[in-house]
């Protein structure tokens, strides 16, 4: 019997709840999502805001699939997946000139159930959290090069620079230590020589490095705490056979404010049957 492959790609800009003040949904802004067969869709938001809580001056999401015979790679499926959030403000409180996520994917013939997903172009843009400018290291270059699950569960057994990386990312030796406004968003799975995972999905950061120009912060890895306003997760990636996923900026509002967002989110991926 042929195979046939089915691209898995979306994106959205923004979306959001609301539960204290008041309670409202933030319709999900800016939402592409790529047709199993491929396809092309766009999407834009322009000068939105709600209230104070999330305003942005432009959200943009792009996807596209489609089968290629190149050259290089005879009879592939190829598929690109990006979202944009510029001028983004969050209650005066999380603002950055720019936000990217961008995922591009191939799978070719012998790619055996598991296509490759990179990330290069994945990026912040003048980051700021509580006024102070965060520099955030991304370990892009990592992941791009051990681009499907199959070779990052190798090079975690086989490579201490890698197995170093992957234990850092996921906090594992430091999680003992966060408080429990930290440890509700950390995920320090132990796996002993197995890549950790869980019902098949590494959940893990791309944040190998934040340097923020002042005080006032509370980091743990990708995951920053403001008192007074809540916690930030920046650049959350997860990893499975078929698909990956960035979720670039997250955050949940505490009191007198209860909210959560959601910016830059992309998935993308395939598998053939």
């Amino acid at each position: 019997m042929a195979s046939r492959f089915h691209f898995q790609g979306s994106a959205i800009g923004a979306a959001g709840r609301i539960s204290s003040p008041f309670s409202e949904i933030i319709e999900v802004q800016a939402a592409s999502a790529l047709p199993q067969i491929g396809g092309h869709g766009t999407s834009r938001s322009a000068a939105f805001k709600h209230g104070e809580f999330l305003q942005f001056q432009l959200a943009h999401t792009e996807v596209t699939g489609t089968p290629c015979d190149c050259d290089d790679n005879p009879v592939s499926h190829n598929s690109r997946i990006t979202s944009t959030v510029e001028g983004l403000n969050i209650l005066g409180m999380i603002t950055a000139d720019r936000v990217v996520a961008t995922l591009a994917s191939m799978y070719t013939k012998t790619s055996d159930g598991e296509p490759s997903v990179r990330l290069l172009g994945t990026r912040f843009e003048n980051l700021r959290i509580a006024g102070i400018p965060v520099e955030v290291d991304l370990a892009a270059d990592v992941f791009d090069q051990f681009d499907t699950h199959r070779a990052l569960s190798h090079a975690y057994k086989t490579n201490d620079a890698v197995r170093g990386l992957v234990d850092q990312l996921t906090l594992k030796h430091r999680a003992k230590e966060a408080p429990p406004h930290i440890m509700r968003w950390l995920n320090p799975m132990e796996g002993g020589s197995e890549l950790p995972s869980s019902r098949g999905i590494t959940s893990i950061s791309l944040v190998r490095g934040l340097a923020p120009r002042g005080g006032g912060l509370d980091c743990w890895g990708h995951v920053i705490h403001v008192p007074g306003f809540g916690t930030v997760r920046l650049a959350e990636l997860e990893i499975s056979k078929t698909t990956r996923t960035v979720n670039m900026i997250q955050v949940d509002i505490d009191c007198p404010h209860k909210a959560q967002l959601m910016l830059c989110s992309v998935s993308d991926g395939g598998e053939d049957y």
